[in-house]
């Protein structure tokens, strides 16, 4: 019997703390979620694709990665900076890359950076990609 009711004040204690968990769990996403979702709604590109590009022959480090991206502002755009966040075997990294040019809306860009080629490859997957800013010709900017 004893060891029932000593089950019993561990299950209470679990569930005690199980809702108490889920409760912060639930107000941290309701902080992070609506945030998230409001800076990707306006952010004025859209990334297509992001990946790592793999190693040449005999090597162990990355080939650089691959961002696809629209500019969806109305606006032609000369300067756009990435943030790229990566992980391999070792390190967890967060670098960013500006790409310049001329970029006009809705055109899909497809451009390949140096960024991560001395880091040795974990695989195509990036942990995050995202546009941070952008500078338009008319003088404005978006970050």
């Amino acid at each position: 019997m004893r060891a029932g009711c000593a089950w019993a004040d561990r299950g209470k204690a679990i569930d005690m703390k199980l809702p108490a968990f889920l409760t912060a769990a639930l107000a941290v996403a309701g902080l992070i979620l609506p945030f998230g979702a409001a800076q990707a709604a306006g952010n004025p590109v859209r990334i297509t694709q992001c990946f790592i590009i793999e190693p040449k022959p005999f090597s162990k480090m990355s080939g650089g990665t691959q961002i696809d991206y629209i500019n969806e502002s109305p606006k032609v755009a000369r300067s756009i900076t990435f943030a790229v966040g990566y992980r391999n075997a070792e390190h967890n990294f967060l670098r960013r890359v500006t790409d310049e040019g001329t970029f006009v809306p809705g055109s899909e860009i497809k451009h390949h950076f140096s960024l991560y080629n001395d880091v040795v490859y974990g695989g195509k997957k990036v942990q995050s990609c995202s546009a941070v800013s952008a500078i338009y010709f008319d003088g404005t900017r978006w970050h």
